[in-house]
């Protein structure tokens, strides 16, 4: 390690609070904010130094809230109308704008490392991130809703990619997350969990900010956004640039290179003009994710004539790595647009009914193509497209029948033109020697064939009935349901039962039963047997939360749920002969217990998941440990706030040992402790800049991720590995 190791680091986070605390008396206020931002930028400049070379061995409103205040921020995702987190009918968390700036989270993935019940595989480059609620392996991605302001999100044919580098947090106001199914408000996808992220509105804004930011493996980030609410009009314009080298997994090709995103963007718009009783509301977002392939598959080290890559690869099939004849090594470039027009009437405070049209485009970009050998002697350029889109147009009302009672209902229509799958190719068997002339290169204008298609429509309507009684003091109930119509998985409906006691003002009391469904996606349809219809995955799960605010500074909570999986599909392995079908079955037992403190000057939390996840084929009869899930899994950390000058964050994820697919010849993966640490100024010199550094894998650990799929070592890699300490600096100006 070179001079600016982890001792280094503690130093200079040291250096960053002691300094101000010890001449905080003596020192003019405003002369103290320019010497403490001058100190911060000779501190970070050797921080993100350090950070730079490749290191892989082998709203202003919730800034200063309370504990109490915040179980008390109005959500909307548990039952589509206003409540708190305490009388929501969910097992919910919040993450606020005050996290997401303060712990330095810059994409969805970081946002939910810190909360429990949650697994990660990070494969850096396509779908870089698969995310697992609850023990929920498999299915990668699709087992979750993504929502921005109550609109999904999830591509529309179903493929994996979520979210990702485009889909920046700079505008966020805060980001609501479900564990358990949803279906019954939301339809397919609501399964294991729901997540809709809430952008601010022009009065969050009022102004402009621009970021700028600089971090490890050659990243720039760029950043702006603008609001302004004047008389009834409301507007909020925001978009974002990333672009990044990523990193070096050199084990896997020296000259390695697919982990790159280049020049991902987004776009974010919304216009409301208020009325007295009515609002209408403009949307639309895009999101655009040029990158590489990453770690999706293994490399061809021996087509390569490389030294093994290690972990039990096998190096004969797979992905090449590295820039072929000039062109990067390969383009994988989803694409979402969204556009929305919606309405809210409310005609007295008892009523409200919302009509919204969507209009949505998914896919992947045509320029998307991929170098790879299924032989270990041929090479082949393999173009890849894919385009869907989905017409929509809903109706939700909520009507409060005195204190007592509270109705909602709503009916949705929608129409997918759905591509088959990825599109197809005619292929171009022209050969083409590569440099030394002893392999070969073919398929190089291999060109698209006719788009095929289908279009399916699906009815969904939906009633939920709360009746709030005094029964313990405060108790309500909550029963509600949703049918769904749907031209190839029939008509699934999905109850759901809730009870919510609050016996005290310091304790609440959630029981919860509910139910859901996954449609099967367009590939997976054509990928099962010919005439095989597949079934929905459904699951019911069982929950139980118990929440306590000890004192006004200290919130507990304990969730135990329980989720049965069923009819779940088995994701076929690119080259197997196992096409997808609905064999298998999980049952998942889980605990899950958090505790946030919140004082003076400092905020803390630290959580701890055990979940046990076995899962069963019908047609083999084999039981097993799920893989990928780790058993025992904990999050802490703290913000340390010095006198409106700057925040510390630290904050450390420890990860258990994981098990991996069958098919795997690697064994468990052990398990990790990961810290992580930001400092971020306030708003200084007349509240216009700021800036900020994160430092991810402080102490350069060296730790792997489990295959996933087969991860048998011929196509899909026995384990991926994971970068070492990393870092981001950025600077804000605010106008």
């Amino acid at each position: 390690m070179s001079a600016y190791g982890p001792a280094a680091f503690l130093f200079y986070s040291f250096s960053l609070i002691s300094y101000p605390v010890l001449g905080i008396l003596s020192i003019n206020p405003r002369r103290m904010k320019s010497i403490f931002f001058v100190a911060f930028l000779l501190c970070a400049s050797p921080l993100l130094v350090r950070a730079q070379p490749d290191s892989v061995p082998g709203v202003a409103s919730l800034l200063n809230l309370s504990l109490e205040e915040l179980m008390n921020i109005t959500v909307v995702t548990a039952t589509g109308s206003a409540q708190t987190i305490n009388e929501a009918p969910s097992t919910m968390n919040v993450i606020t704008s005050r996290q997401i700036r303060e712990r330095g989270y810059e994409q969805l993935e970081d946002a939910l490392r810190d909360i429990p019940g949650i697994d990660f595989i990070h494969t850096y480059g396509y779908i870089p991130t698969l995310i697992y609620f609850r023990g929920m392996y498999g299915a990668e991605n699709l087992r979750a809703l993504l929502m921005i302001d109550g609109i999904p999100e999830n591509n529309i044919i179903g493929s994996n990619d979520m979210a990702g580098p485009a889909y920046s947090l700079h505008n966020v106001e805060r980001i609501e997350v479900i564990w358990g199914p949803a279906s019954a408000l939301y339809g397919t996808n609501a399964f294991g969990g729901v997540i809709n992220i809430i952008t601010r509105k022009g009065s969050d804004l009022n102004g402009f900010q621009y970021q700028k930011g600089f971090g490890t493996f050659n990243t720039s980030v760029n950043r702006a956004r603008f609001g302004i609410h004047k008389n009834n009009w409301d507007i909020s314009i925001s978009g974002s640039l990333y672009s990044t080298d990523g990193p070096k997994f050199k084990n896997r090709d020296p000259n390695y290179s697919a982990s790159y995103v280049d020049k991902a963007y987004s776009v974010n718009t919304i216009i409301s003009y208020d009325f007295k009783k009515m609002k209408l509301t403009l949307g639309g977002r895009i999101y655009n994710t040029p990158m590489g392939w990453g770690t999706f598959l293994n490399s061809p080290t021996v087509f390569l004539r490389l030294p093994p890559q290690g972990y039990g690869n096998s190096g004969i099939l797979g992905l090449v790595a590295r820039d072929v004849r000039g062109e990067k090594s390969g383009l994988e470039e989803p694409y979402s647009r969204t556009f929305y027009v919606q309405n809210e009437y409310k005609p007295s405070e008892k009523f409200n009914i919302l009509a919204r049209f969507v209009y949505r485009e998914t896919g992947i970009s045509e320029r998307s193509y991929a170098y790879i050998t299924l032989d270990g002697r041929k090479l082949y350029r393999v173009p890849t497209a894919s385009y869907s889109n989905r017409v929509l147009g809903e109706v939700m009302s909520n009507y409060n029948l005195g204190k007592q009672f509270t109705l909602s209902a709503g009916i949705q229509f929608y129409q997918d033109n759905i591509e088959h799958g990825s599109r197809g190719i005619n292929v171009d068997s022209t050969t083409v020697y590569l440099l030394d002339g002893r392999d070969t290169l073919l398929n190089l204008n291999a060109t698209f064939k006719p788009r095929l298609y289908d279009i399916r429509n699906t009815f969904g309507s939906y009633a939920q009935f709360v009746w709030n009684t005094k029964l313990l003091k405060k108790t309500s109930f909550t029963l509600g349901a949703r049918y769904d119509n749907n031209t190839y998985y029939g008509n699934p409906l999905s109850p759901r039962v809730a009870i919510v006691s609050q016996p005290t003002d310091k304790f609440t009391f959630k029981l919860l039963f509910g139910t859901a469904f996954r449609a099967p996606t367009n590939t997976e349809i054509y990928q099962a047997p010919a005439g095989f219809t597949l079934k929905t995955e459904k699951i019911r799960t069982y929950e139980m939360n118990l929440i306590y605010r000890l004192t006004p500074a200290v919130l507990a909570q304990l969730n135990s749920f329980r989720n049965e999986l069923r009819d779940v599909i088995v994701l076929n392995n690119l080259g197997s002969q196992q096409p997808d079908k609905n064999p298998g079955k999980i049952n998942i037992n889980g605990l899950e217990a958090k505790l946030d403190l919140s004082m003076n000057g400092f905020n803390g939390f630290v959580n701890f998941t055990y979940q046990h996840a076995v899962g069963e084929n019908y047609l083999t009869g084999i039981k097993r440990n799920t893989p990928g899930i780790a058993r025992v899994k904990g999050n802490l950390g703290g913000t340390l706030h010095v006198r409106e000058l700057f925040n510390l964050n630290l904050t450390g994820n420890w990860v258990g040992k994981r098990q991996v697919p069958i098919t795997d010849p690697y064994g468990p993966v052990k398990g990790y402790f990961l810290t992580n640490m930001t400092l971020s100024t306030e708003r200084l010199f007349d509240r216009r800049i700021s800036a900020s550094i994160s430092v991810r894998n402080l102490f350069n650990t060296t730790y792997l991720d489990p295959g996933f799929r087969a991860a048998d070592g011929f196509i899909y890699s026995t384990v991926l590995e994971q970068p070492g300490i990393n870092g981001l600096l950025k600077f804000m100006l605010t106008l």
